[in-house]
């Protein structure tokens, strides 16, 4: 009978582990640090996968993984800096509570670290491949369940956090206006709407790939608050690691370390978007190529010079850009959104005195736009040649960062 029960408790750990490995798998055994590991899921709920890599310490690396029809792939860039020793790989969506983990050795035969736990055991037989296993002495405690968060159904959802600069900021959540834009010679803009009078969340849709994005935060008062992005992942750190005891074939660990050192530096940097001139489907009403005129030191003197339905008024002491649309009531009471190569701009002056020779395109937008709760009357969009704000700094509280959308 104990015989029995022994066999059903070993036969149902099986199923466990096999139940595992088929909702998360690696392309390799052990990696190099430095080197690309594809992950393989497998789920049932959501349209985006979170797949990470973690230690005791922290979070090591992660992505985003879109899912279709439940299955998806990956790939998580391994930092060339990783220490030698085990490392937790976690993969889940952001709506269920479940999560699937399993244990991946890294390997960096380039740099030792104080946080290093490998045996290295060299082969000494020719016909033997590399492989590594956990040591006995230490066991894994896991961390499989978390909190339940937003699924998401239609995009990817990005989280900001915003300091604010007076009390009188965070007395509606409403009063703060938060936007993430793609910087790039395309216009990708979305407003975020507050969960709470500090946390933006941001529904994120028609973009994928690594992309320059730019936050920024407004007060009703038009005060730049500080705003940075909350990591999407929610590292979910093991209590404990296995020793990793490597056996290794040198000739093996060198090619694979040259392969990484060659992949590095093929690595492209995030690019822009190539140039479209459509916002939300539809063609500017005006576009001024500034190849085709005169060129003018400021985008001041162009303004003043060529560019039609564009006036500028004072608020408060503050210049303001606006497109005029004379047929409708509300011109005067609404803003426009200004934007330089996809970011908002705050600042007019400093747009007004940027060098005209940098601009390529000034395209106008009638009507009015919805971005959020927030309505404008008209769209005033700046691209410049590079599509990259070129010597164009960012305003005071904003984040500009290299995000990688599934």
């Amino acid at each position: 009978m104990m015989r029995n029960k022994i066999m059903a408790l070993i036969a149902a750990m099986a199923l466990t582990l096999n139940s595992t490995a088929a909702n998360i798998e690696t392309d390799r055994t052990w990696y190099v640090a430095g080197e690309a590991m594809a992950v393989n899921v497998t789920t049932d709920d959501g349209l985006i996968a979170y797949a990470e890599l973690c230690d005791t310490q922290g979070l090591a690396a992660g992505s985003k993984i879109l899912l279709h029809e439940g299955r998806g792939i990956g790939t998580i860039e391994l930092p060339t800096d990783l220490h030698s020793g085990y490392y937790v790989l976690s993969v889940y969506t952001r709506h269920s509570t479940k999560v699937y983990q399993r244990l991946v050795a890294v390997v960096n035969p380039l740099h030792k670290s104080v946080n290093d736990d490998i045996e290295w055991v060299e082969i000494a037989h020719a016909d033997s491949s590399s492989h590594a296993k956990p040591g006995e002495a230490t066991t894994t405690e896991w961390i499989g369940d978390k909190d339940i968060d937003e699924r998401e159904t239609e995009g990817h959802i990005i989280k900001a956090r915003i300091k604010k600069a007076h009390h009188s900021d965070s007395i509606e959540g409403s009063q703060i206006c938060a936007s993430l834009s793609i910087v790039g010679k395309q216009i990708h803009y979305f407003e975020g709407k507050m969960d709470n009078d500090s946390t933006a969340v941001f529904y994120t849709y028609g973009i994928h790939g690594k992309h320059p994005l730019v936050l920024s935060a407004l007060s009703s008062s038009g005060t730049s608050l500080p705003i940075e992005m909350i990591s999407p992942f929610l590292s979910l750190l093991p209590k404990q690691l296995p020793h990793l005891v490597f056996h290794y074939k040198r000739s093996e660990v060198e090619a694979r370390s040259i392969d990484m050192q060659q992949r590095q530096l093929t690595i492209a940097p995030a690019q822009p978007l190539d140039y479209d001139d459509r916002v939300l489907g539809t063609k500017p009403d005006l576009t001024y190529n500034l190849d085709e005129y005169r060129q003018f030191l400021t985008i001041r003197e162009v303004l003043l010079e060529y560019v039609m339905c564009v006036s500028k008024r004072e608020i408060n002491g503050t210049t303001q850009l606006v497109v005029r649309d004379e047929m409708s009531p509300f011109h005067d009471f609404l803003p426009s959104l200004v934007l330089m190569d996809g970011m908002p701009v705050i600042d007019s002056e400093r747009l007004l005195n940027y060098d005209a020779r940098r601009m390529h395109y000034i395209n106008i937008y009638g009507s009015q736009y919805t971005f959020g709760n927030s309505i404008y009357n008209g769209i005033l969009s700046f691209v410049s040649r590079t599509g990259q704000l070129t010597n164009y700094p960012t305003e005071p509280g904003m984040q500009y960062l290299e995000y990688e959308f599934p």
